[in-house]
């Protein structure tokens, strides 16, 4: 049965080989051109070895192109992983935000098991998270891809994101004060927002072995000033659809 990642009540790469990922990117059926923006998880099956921040795989900066892909909102610099997970894996991924008031946003294609997404600050504080995301965006045949929605990275410096199966959720998620709904930049649900989480708490349910079923996770971040028209690109239908509800 499907599990529903819901608000509790009462709470307002390092670049991988030329060779290595022309042959995953033969094998996925994805196209060549988009190579310069591609990384390949470097966790085997039956490994466990990205699973906390600790071990989480660096995306340097040089592999954030701007986008081409139509399944992927914007032209923003993008970075698509390739990877594998399922059961009680959970795929840490280490990035940086050059400027303060960078716009970030996630989208989980293709997967072969229901997702979810987590982003954490630097010193592993959860900031946002994401389940299901309806109605399915483009390049996904069913909302169970996870999509994680535009939020304001606050500072330069370091982030986390982190992928699992649905019901294998962050263990601070709707720990803090309060929390906001996320959108994705067409305007439609994204996800949650907090703040005030655990601090420092970027443990999972459970973390188990990676069983190889795959996910194509795009990965966006757009640098300040452009991040602010993207900001208001977002909100935009959101306000226009309260508007008309108001009226």
């Amino acid at each position: 049965m499907k599990e529903h990642h819901t608000p509790p009540r009462g709470r307002a790469i390092a670049r991988p080989r030329r060779a290595a990922v022309l042959a995953f990117v033969a094998a996925a059926g994805c196209a060549a051109p988009a190579l310069s923006g591609i990384a390949v998880e470097f966790e085997a099956n039956g490994a466990a070895v990205n699973n906390d921040v600790f071990g989480a795989q660096a995306l340097d900066a040089s592999l954030f192109t701007a986008n081409q892909n139509a399944n992927v909102f914007g032209t923003g610099p993008t970075v698509t992983i390739l990877g594998k997970g399922g059961g009680n894996d959970v795929d840490f991924y280490r990035f940086e935000s050059l400027t303060a008031g960078s716009a970030f946003y996630a989208d989980i294609d293709g997967a072969g098991f229901d997702t979810y997404l987590a982003l954490f600050a630097g010193d592993g504080t959860l900031l946002a998270d994401s389940d299901d995301s309806f109605p399915a965006d483009p390049g996904s045949a069913s909302q169970l891809d996870a999509f994680l929605g535009t939020y304001v990275l606050g500072s330069i410096g370091t982030y986390y994101l982190a992928v699992s199966r649905s019901g294998n959720f962050a263990n601070a998620t709707f720990s803090g004060s309060s929390f906001a709904q996320l959108t994705r930049p067409d305007g439609v649900f994204g996800g949650f927002g907090f703040v005030g989480s655990t601090s420092g708490d970027s443990s999972f349910l459970s973390s188990g072995t990676q069983v190889g079923l795959d996910y194509t996770l795009h990965l966006t971040v757009v640098p300040a000033p452009g991040a602010f028209a993207l900001v208001v690109a977002a909100f935009a239908p959101v306000t226009r659809r309260r508007r008309r509800s108001q009226s």
